[in-house]
């Protein structure tokens, strides 16, 4: 056996012998291959002249029908052959075109990434730092393909952020000591990579140990946000997407959360001293001894939170919903809860000495060791069966 394969005819060499063994035929028939013809089906010497020669052009005729047949099929054949070459041809072109097209818009998208990122790192210039941050932006509108990348690089950005110290200012302590604070402000730059972080869809960033003291943050969407640790005193929530954002030891203490949406939102152990809930929605937030010393959670929903070892000291929770919250072992001594909504709450070893319980409703609450030292306090309370034991407030007055 020899290495060399045996040939086999291409399709156009066999088209083409195919047309040349047609067109002999055909040529032999309109010969005398028509009387030949004729000879197979009849007797031609019983046959007169006349009647011959008509039979002789019915086969050719018949000859030529057949063969205009076969040309006209071969010919759609090759248009249709050759529409389906030219589409997939043009196909070819357009898949061409969009790759190119993409390749190109890339690279205008990677050399405007790299001159937004050159801004950012300018330390000099602030107004440069703003418009690399507003570029970044606009590229993760552009390109979906560099939203996570630009999330990374802000956030990163933001977590490095070191305050400055601002001017001192004399705050008078719990214990009746001075002490001097430093009140920072937040930079424009990451004001502005905060601003751009909180609308551009960018979900569960990780601003993890950011200080954001002062921040404005109304009606940022942090939904899923990883905060913990993070520096939020004094920020501005007002109306904040929270959703499930993740705030174990933040500092919020005198943050403004009105209106904020923190269903599912992760606050244990964080500071919330003096911070403004009012109408935010707190449904099964995870409030584990969260400190809440004079806050205000007017209006606010606790439905299914969880506020197990909580601080709630001189809060003020008038009108708020607690039904289902669990409190077991929380401090709401001289807390407000006037009007509060405290269904089936679990105030299991609860302290709620000084607190004011008028008008709340307390159906179903488990107040098992729980601390209470006033009746007056809980004067018009729709009470549970132990406060239905309590003595009248007039034998409970000294003589």
């Amino acid at each position: 056996m020899t290495d060399k394969r045996r040939r086999l005819p291409s399709q156009r060499t066999l088209l083409l012998v195919a047309a040349v063994l047609l067109l002999a035929g055909l040529v032999w028939v309109l010969g005398p291959g028509a009387r030949w013809v004729v000879d197979l089906d009849v007797d031609v010497t019983k046959l007169p002249a006349k009647d011959l020669a008509a039979a002789a052009d019915a086969v050719r005729g018949r000859a030529l029908a057949i063969a205009t047949g076969l040309v006209a099929l071969a010919a759609v054949y090759y248009t249709a052959r050759n529409a389906e070459t030219a589409r997939r041809a043009v196909e070819l072109t357009q898949q061409t075109s969009t790759r190119t097209l993409e390749l190109t818009e890339q690279g205008q998208v990677t050399d405007r990434y790299t001159k937004a990122i050159q801004q950012l790192g300018d330390s000099d210039n602030l107004h440069i730092r703003i418009g690399g941050i507003y570029a970044l932006e606009r590229i993760a509108r552009d390109s979906a393909r560099d939203h996570g990348t630009v999330q990374e690089v802000l956030t990163a950005f933001v977590r490095e952020y070191e305050p400055e110290l601002g001017q001192p200012a004399a705050q008078v302590a719990e214990d009746g000591t001075t002490q001097v604070a430093h009140i920072g402000k937040v930079p424009a730059d990451v004001q502005a990579a905060l601003a751009v972080i909180g609308r551009a869809d960018m979900l569960g960033v990780d601003l993890t140990g950011a200080n954001l003291a002062g921040a404005n943050l109304v009606g940022a969407d942090l939904s899923g946000a990883d905060l913990s640790g993070a520096d939020l005193s004094g920020a501005d929530l007002t109306n904040a997407d929270l959703i499930d954002a993740t705030l174990s030891g933040a500092d919020l203490s005198g943050a403004r959360l009105s209106g904020a949406d923190l269903r599912g939102a992760v606050l244990t152990g964080a500071e919330l001293a003096d911070a403004t809930l009012s109408g935010a929605t707190l449904t099964n937030v995870d409030l584990t001894r969260a400190i809440l010393t004079r806050a205000i959670l007017t209006r606010a929903d606790l439905t299914d939170a969880t506020l197990s070892g909580a601080n709630l000291t001189d809060a003020y929770v008038t009108r708020a919903d607690l039904t289902d919250a669990g409190l077991s072992g929380a401090s709401l001594i001289g807390a407000t809860l006037t009007s509060a909504n405290l269904t089936r709450a679990d105030l299991t070893d609860a302290d709620l000495t000084r607190a004011s319980l008028i008008d709340a409703t307390l159906t179903g609450a488990n107040l098992t060791r729980a601390q209470y030292d006033s009746a007056a306090a809980k004067r018009y309370a729709i009470p549970p069966a132990r406060f239905l034991d309590d003595p009248p407030e007039e034998q409970a007055q000294p003589s």
